[in-house]
């Protein structure tokens, strides 16, 4: 069956709605003998075209500055007591406005003394300024000392 383009045009003049047009014509191009549709396809490589060779490799950078160790360790005051039972604290704070990146403790005999907890020190909602460490005395003789690894705002 062929439809020419007047006749196409006579029914979209009658026909009520274009979708009822298109019901009453073929569903491809192919169903239309003598019909000059060019149908085309094309896959991501045409689309792209061909890529052509890398380029060489630039100079290198010139090199950055050296970098420098900004970091320092503080330890705090050895905590003991003589009462058994009770609990001892170790501060180390850092310097001025530096900051704590790290810390932990040490203790002078584990059988005497038991660290509870070991943790930032903060000051307000900002980063930690130092290291605690609090433990429980259970034996005379023991000490708990904490340390802090800071690092240099400037």
């Amino acid at each position: 069956m062929l439809v020419s383009a007047g006749t196409v045009a006579a029914l979209l003049s009658v026909v009520p709605s274009t979708a009822a047009a298109a019901d009453t014509l073929p569903a491809s191009t192919a169903e239309l003998p003598g019909s000059s549709a060019l149908v085309m396809s094309f896959d991501d490589d045409d689309r792209r075209g061909e890529r052509g060779e890398r380029g060489e490799q630039g100079p290198p950078g010139p090199q950055g500055p050296e970098g420098e160790l900004d970091t320092y360790v503080v330890t705090g005051l050895a905590a003991t007591s003589e009462v058994i039972g009770t609990d001892v604290t170790s501060t180390a704070l850092c310097l001025g406005n530096d900051i704590a990146i790290g810390g932990g403790y040490d203790t002078t005999d584990l059988a005497a003394i038991e660290v509870e907890d070991s943790a930032p020190v903060f000051a307000g909602t900002g980063p930690a300024t130092g290291w605690r460490a609090t433990a429980s005395v259970v034996a005379l003789g023991g000490s708990v000392t904490a340390y802090a690894v800071c690092h240099d705002v400037e």
